[in-house]
Parts: structure tokens; sequence; C-alpha cells
């Protein structure tokens, strides 16, 4: 199940809606407020799923193109699918 189409666009999803939310958090935050309270290192878990459920070029893809496709996408459809939970041996997992 690890290449399946579902959990693809599952973890796709997910790491562009962990994108559009870091990005709104940012916005207007100084570099002062930033280093007094860092967000944005949870990323790693997004891009631990993006490479267990994504060959190593659909990754490259995404890393490359992820604001073009929030913005192509958007966010209310990112959003349904992004809770949406994984395959996992013929079940399903939740976030």
């Amino acid at each position: 199940m690890m290449n399946s189409k579902r959990n693809q666009t599952i973890a796709i999803a997910r790491f562009l809606m962990y994108k559009h939310s870091l990005n709104q958090q940012l916005d207007g935050m100084t570099d002062e407020e930033y280093l007094a309270d860092p967000i944005g290192l949870d990323v790693g878990s997004y891009v631990k799923d993006l490479m267990r459920y994504c060959p190593e070029n659909v990754v490259d893809q995404v890393m490359e193109h992820q604001d073009a496709l929030l913005r192509r996408l958007g966010t209310d459809y990112l959003s349904v699918i992004a809770f949406m939970p994984y395959e996992e041996d013929g079940g399903v997992r939740y976030a």
C-alpha cells in the first residue's frame, strides 16, 4: 500500500495544508518573534509521510512547486483530502 494513489494524495494534501498554515502564521511575524517562539519545526513529520507514500520524483515536484500547487488546488479542496485517513494493511489510519 506504500505507493497507493490515495496515500500519495493524502500525504501531498497534508504537507500543502501544513505549508499554508505555516505561511499564515509566519506572515507579519518579526524575526525576534520567531526566535522567541519558533514555529514550523514539525515539518519533518510531513516530509516523512511524503517520503513514505510518494516516489522520490513526486516529492521533488511537490517541494519545487508547493506554492503553485496551493494556489491551483486551493485550501478548500486540500483540507478535505488532508483529513482523509491513510490506507494501511487493508485498513485505514488516521493522522
